[in-house]
C-alpha cells in the first residue's frame, strides 16, 4: 500500500513550477493540498517533513510556499524551518493571490501574520477545516 501513497515532500510542491504547470494547480497544491496532506501526517511525520528545505524557484510562489509552512507549523505547534526566514522568501511588494476586489480585502484582512510577514496573501476562505485548520479564520 505504501508504494501507492506518494511520500509527503514539501519540494514536491514546486515541481508544478519547474515543469511550468498552470498557476490554478500551483495556487491549489500549495494552499489546498499542502495543509491537507500535512495535517494527515503522524507528528513525528511532521516534524521530519518540516526539516527539509524547499529550494528556490525564483518566483512569488517561494513567498508563498514559504508562508504556508510558517503557518502550518504555528497551527501545529512546531517550529519553523529556518528556510522560510531567507529573503528570497519575502516579496517587496505584497500579493493578494485572487483576482476578486472582495476576496482581495478580507484576504488583507483577514491574513494569518505568517502570509501578512511573506507578503503572500491567499484567499481567505480557503483555509479552513478541509485544509488541516482547526477553526475557520475568514469572517
Amino acid at each position: 500500500m505504501s508504494d501507492l501513497i506518494p511520500v509527503f515532500r514539501l519540494s514536491n510542491y514546486i515541481q508544478g513550477i519547474a515543469e511550468g504547470w498552470p498557476t490554478g494547480d500551483i495556487q491549489r497544491g500549495i494552499i489546498c493540498s499542502l495543509p491537507r496532506r500535512f495535517h494527515a501526517l503522524s507528528r513525528e511525520r511532521q516534524r521530519t517533513a518540516l526539516r527539509e528545505r524547499v529550494p528556490l524557484t525564483g518566483t512569488r510562489w517561494d513567498a508563498l510556499l514559504a508562508a504556508m509552512v510558517e503557518h502550518l507549523a504555528a497551527r501545529h505547534e512546531l517550529e519553523a524551518p529556518d528556510w522560510v526566514n531567507e529573503p528570497e522568501r519575502f516579496l517587496d511588494d505584497t500579493w493578494v493571490v485572487s483576482e476578486v476586489p472582495i476576496i482581495r480585502r478580507e484576504a488583507l484582512m483577514f491574513s494569518p501574520a505568517a502570509f501578512l510577514r511573506h507578503g503572500a496573501i491567499p484567499d481567505p476562505k480557503d483555509l479552513d477545516a478541509r485544509g488541516g485548520e482547526t477553526e475557520e479564520w475568514a469572517p
